[in-house]
């Protein structure tokens, strides 16, 4: 294992300049790939450019959890280099990537408790009925009748939310075509003898 000569914060800058003969050349010249930890200064050799980004971006991670944010913590990040350069994508990473736009993504929640659906991932859908749609499918929820949705969770809150709902759903004006009942009449049983017309 290799370290190579401590380089100043400022002077990083340089690592990505896209003049060769002003770029910075920590890593060693003669190998294709390598992982520089700036921390501790140390250069890892790496078989190939795939291993070398995973390596760098599970380093990233672990050091991204481990700042507490300290004044006098030192800052370690891992960076590829490829024959002593630090290593940049060229080109755009597919076609028509270029710069980030931002976009509008839905995700369903319970109108009772708030939660997501569990996933591995957080789902992101085009607009809110696909969001409450996936939620129903896929997770075994529930859509009440007033378009709001349910988790299905049993406890009391989610039951007398799902009763409200049903209530509020039964609970209607009557037709007005609809004949009423006079007081006191029974409505006709049509297997009854006397309802059977001749």
């Amino acid at each position: 294992m290799t370290t190579s000569p401590a380089i100043v914060p400022a002077a990083r800058r340089g690592l990505f300049t896209a003049d060769r003969d002003r770029r910075l050349r920590p890593g060693t010249p003669d190998r294709p790939w390598e992982l520089w930890l700036t921390g501790p200064d140390t250069l890892l050799p790496m078989p190939d450019l795939a291993t070398a980004l995973m390596a760098a971006a599970e380093h990233n991670a672990l050091a991204a959890d481990l700042d507490d944010h300290a004044p006098l913590q030192p800052a370690g990040h891992a960076l590829v280099l490829t024959h002593g350069y630090a290593w940049r994508r060229e080109g755009a990473a597919r076609p028509g990537a270029g710069a980030a736009v931002p976009s509008l993504c839905w995700t369903a929640r319970c109108s009772v408790c708030g939660e997501a659906p569990e996933d591995e991932f957080v789902p992101h859908h085009a607009g809110p009925d696909a969001a409450a749609g996936d939620a129903v499918e896929n997770h075994g929820w529930h859509r009440l009748p007033d378009g709001r949705l349910d988790c299905g969770c049993n406890n009391t809150a989610h039951a007398e939310a799902r009763a409200r709902a049903t209530v509020q759903d039964n609970d209607h004006d009557p037709d007005p075509d609809q004949l009423a009942l006079a007081a006191g009449a029974r409505p006709i049983d049509p297997n009854s003898p006397a309802s059977i017309c001749p």
